[in-house]
C-alpha cells in the first residue's frame, strides 16, 4: 500500500461521509413500503369476501325474494305454476261394424256406425251442417279397399271440424258400389271412415274377410 493510499484511509475512518439519509426515515421508508404492500394485500382480500358475501346472498334470495327450493326432508317446497289448463274430454271411439254378402265373385259391404262426433261446419259459410244430417253423412268421408288392389272411397265434401256441437248417432247404409273378382280366394276388406273429435278429424278402421269361391 502506498503513503497517499494510506493517507486516504486515514481520512476515511477518521472523518466517515454523511448518511445520504436519516436512519429514522430509511427504517420509515421500509416500513412503509411493506405497509403498502400488506394494505394492497388486505384490500384484495376484503374485495374477495365482498364477492362471496354477495354470491352467498345471491344463493339465499333468488332475483324475486322469494326461497330456494329445498331438498331437504320435511322442508316446503317453493315451485312455481302456471294457470291451469282446461284438458279438452276425449269423446269415445266411433264404433264401425262390416257385413259383407257375397254372390259368386261378386262382393257387397254394408256398413253400420254409432257414436258420438262434432258436427262439422260449412265451408264457406260457417254455419253448423243442419240438425237433420244423417250420422253417416256428418263424416268427413270414407275409403275402402277390397284386398286385391281395387280402392275406392266417398268425398266429405266442403266442411270444416270446428268442435261446437257434440251429436250422438248411428246409421246402417250399403256401400254404393259392389266389386268383382277375377280370381277366386280370400281377401281382406279395409274400411276407414273420419269424423270430427277433440284433436281434429279422426279415422276409424274396421276389417273384414271376403272369401271368393
Amino acid at each position: 500500500m502506498t503513503n497517499e493510499l494510506k493517507d486516504r484511509f486515514a481520512q476515511l475512518v477518521a472523518d466517515p461521509p454523511p448518511p445520504s439519509a436519516v436512519p429514522s426515515e430509511a427504517v420509515f421508508a421500509r416500513v412503509r413500503t411493506v405497509r403498502r404492500r400488506r394494505t394492497a394485500g388486505v384490500m384484495t382480500l376484503a374485495a374477495a369476501c365482498v364477492v362471496a358475501i354477495a354470491l352467498a346472498l345471491g344463493n339465499v334470495t333468488n332475483i324475486g325474494g322469494a326461497p330456494p327450493i329445498s331438498n331437504t326432508p320435511g322442508a316446503p317446497k317453493t315451485a312455481i305454476t302456471g294457470p291451469p289448463t282446461a284438458t279438452p274430454k276425449p269423446i269415445p271411439p266411433i264404433q264401425v261394424a262390416l257385413k259383407p254378402s257375397v254372390k259368386g265373385r261378386t262382393a257387397g259391404i254394408t256398413v253400420t256406425v254409432s257414436g258420438k262426433a262434432f258436427v262439422p261446419t260449412a265451408v264457406p259459410e260457417g254455419t253448423l251442417l243442419p240438425a237433420n244430417t244423417s250420422f253417416m253423412n256428418l263424416s268427413g268421408g270414407t275409403d275402402y279397399y277390397f284386398g286385391d288392389g281395387y280402392q275406392s272411397g266417398s268425398d266429405g265434401g266442403s266442411i270444416d271440424c270446428t268442435r261446437k256441437k257434440l251429436k250422438a248417432g248411428s246409421e246402417t247404409y250399403v256401400i254404393p258400389e259392389t266389386h268383382t273378382f277375377k280370381k277366386p280366394g280370400t281377401y281382406k276388406f279395409t274400411y276407414t271412415i273420419r269424423y270430427c273429435g277433440t284433436k281434429g278429424w279422426f279415422p276409424t278402421t274396421a276389417t273384414t274377410q271376403l272369401v271368393i269361391r
